[in-house]
């Protein structure tokens, strides 16, 4: 499998499988669905419009819209026009609208509104999705019929420029050619022809609610498209539990804080429940790891073991994989690093979560971990064609053909990541003896203390985010004694709290003040953290008075969190913290039970349960 251009995907796919299902969505009041063939047909009919704006091969059109079937035939008609698409953010603020149209040179803008052209700058011509359909900016009117389109641009020239979140200064056009895109395609395509565990088929439909403007989600729809897989568009982030109901969806593209959400809500429902239920949710969770670390350890299972996960997976494992739809296949996690500890309880659930590695520059995947045994802890190994190396100060290093061709209008900032062929990822990490790559954390993020120890704080945060309690956690310290972490406590658990335990005021300043609410949270930092090293553990902490968001200029449209705002704008926090307690090291109760548990043989488990359930 090569192709030529980007939009081959669709076209071939809709020549191999014109009446299967390619997007589903919901138009207000049902499900509806656009096979193959009528999506190429939307495509070309778009693309011919485009080319009456008057535009000329490699100009640059702007595309700002949320997740939904028309950004693909935007996306992919721009392309079959010679033109290059740049997608934005829709919640960037007018600032970095206006930077990114005058840096890419754009003319055309396409939005989700017509009530959006007013945040356009006056430079720009804007097209829009919803609103007046007769009017002069409606995207519908592109459409135009016509001889079919053949593009001209091929594997060497610029698909799309796509800019950086930019946690420091403005975002910057990372160019991607037809071929970076088209080679991570191609790759991730070779690991699912070989991989019977990793494929994807015209049989699976995959729940898309990632931002498109995301390289990731976007690259995953070019992969499962080419696989004729169906996408389903969910109708929001509020509504994604409904969805998962409804879809039912085979495969899923995720950033890891939708696995924390779910993992901390499944627990909280556990905690909520009788006791016994509570034992053996433990129990199956207990056995679920302990069979994982007996796969990875290539050690036989016991019969014992493997009647105890038949019976868990009937009582418990079930019912969470049914609140997901119940047909999850497996998910593909990245955008930031994912716990072990979540991907490990997800194995044991029986969905398989894999982790990767990439960045805009690479289109984006560099690594991914591939079924049926995921080594958590690691990205898993780099792709056909991508070569990784750790440099002596342990950055990671790659070249290959999805690497980028430099950054746009920039070229001493190309110059300083691209060296001698090889992108400096300005990641850190180490690769094992058999080719597994880990991330340890961003090079110019790792907090360096007084004491001359180095932390990573994504580590930490990632243990912080196990805890039903947090919502958000920053963790600082660069030249302090200790780590330091803000924590955002979730809202919901909050009023939830306070109305249990009779407090006189619900007024969230004043909760965050509790003594009582500190206490547990110093408890749940303790617990979360108890197998860092000591010199990572948070010895103070302070409390958020809202969640950090992109509004404030607190976080990038993808959701990474700007350290330096953060830290400046909190200052006053961080200084009147005070120190935390020493950490405790027992294991967690659900383990003590849990091994208790699944130390006994399976009969007597067996009969344990019935005993317990039917008294």
């Amino acid at each position: 499998m090569s192709f030529v251009n980007l939009t081959e995907i669709v076209q071939l796919t809709a020549r191999r499988l014109p009446d299967h299902p390619a997007q589903r969505y919901w138009d207000g009041s049902e499900w509806i669905d656009r096979s193959y063939k009528e999506l190429w047909e939307a495509i070309q009919s778009t693309a011919r419009g485009l080319k009456t704006l008057g535009m000329n091969p490699g100009d640059r059109v702007g595309l700002m819209a949320k997740t939904r079937p028309e950004w693909v035939i935007a996306d992919y008609a721009i392309l079959l026009a010679d033109l290059v698409t740049v997608p934005l953010y829709p919640s960037i603020p007018p600032e970095q609208i206006s930077h990114i149209v005058e840096d890419a040179g754009i003319t055309w803008l396409i939005v989700d509104d017509q009530s959006e052209l007013t945040k356009l700058p006056p430079t720009v011509q804007g097209l829009y999705f919803d609103g007046d359909p007769q009017g002069s900016g409606a995207f519908g009117r592109l459409a135009v019929a016509g001889p079919p389109l053949k593009p001209e641009r091929s594997r060497n020239d610029l698909a799309t420029l796509v800019y950086t979140s930019g946690t420091t200064g403005n975002p910057k056009g990372v160019c991607l050619t037809h071929g970076n895109l088209l080679a991570n395609v191609e790759a991730i395509a070779a690991i699912a022809q070989d991989n019977l565990d990793f494929s994807m088929t015209p049989t699976d439909v995959a729940l898309a609610f990632l931002p498109l403007s995301h390289i990731l989600e976007r690259t995953g729809h070019n992969v499962l498209m080419w696989h004729g897989v169906t996408l389903a568009y969910a109708r929001s982030t509020d509504q994604l539990p409904q969805d998962l109901l409804t879809i039912r969806p085979t495969l899923m593209i995720a950033v890891p804080r939708v696995f924390e959400k779910m993992y901390a809500r499944i627990h909280e429902q556990v905690r909520q429940a009788g006791a016994i239920k509570r034992m053996l949710f433990d129990a199956a969770v207990h056995a679920g790891c302990r069979r994982y670390h007996l796969l990875t350890a290539e050690k036989r299972l016991s019969s014992s073991l493997n009647t105890s996960m038949r019976l868990y997976d009937r009582l418990v494992f079930r019912q969470v994989r049914r609140a997901l739809g119940g047909r999850l296949r497996f998910a593909i996690a990245g955008g930031a690093a994912l716990s072990p500890d979540i991907g490990l309880f997800f194995f044991s659930v029986g969905i398989p979560v894999l982790e990767g590695y990439g960045l805009t520059e690479t289109a984006p995947v560099i690594a991914v971990n591939r079924p049926p045994l995921p080594r958590y802890g690691t990205v898993g190994l780099p792709l056909s064609g991508i070569e990784v190396r750790v440099a002596d100060d342990g950055e990671i290093l790659v070249r290959g053909p999805s690497i980028f061709w430099g950054y746009w209008n920039l070229a001493e900032e190309t110059q300083a990541v691209l060296k001698n062929g090889w992108f400096h990822t300005e990641d850190v990490g180490h690769l094992s003896p058999d080719g597994y790559l880990s991330v340890t954390g961003r090079k110019k993020q790792l907090i360096v203390l007084s004491t001359g120890k180095n932390v990573a704080p994504q580590l930490v945060e990632q243990k912080l985010l196990l805890s039903p309690w947090i919502e958000q956690a920053v963790v600082l310290g660069n030249g302090q004694k200790y780590v330091t972490a803000l924590l955002y406590v979730e809202p919901g658990r909050l009023r939830a709290w306070a109305q249990k335990s009779g407090k006189q005021s619900l007024d969230t300043p004043l909760l965050l003040k509790d003594g009582d609410l500190m206490a547990i949270l110093k408890a749940e930092v303790d617990r979360t953290t108890r197998n860092l090293a000591s010199f990572e553990r948070p010895k103070r902490f302070a409390l958020l008075p809202e969640a950090l968001s992109e509004e404030r200029g607190e976080l990038t449209p993808s959701l990474k969190v700007k350290v330096s705002v953060v830290e400046q704008r909190y200052a006053h926090l961080i200084e009147g913290t005070d120190p935390l307690p020493g950490l405790a090291q027992n294991l967690r109760r659900e383990h003590r039970i849990g091994s208790a548990l699944a130390a006994l043989g399976a009969g007597a488990l067996v009969a344990l349960i019935i005993r317990l359930i039917v008294g």
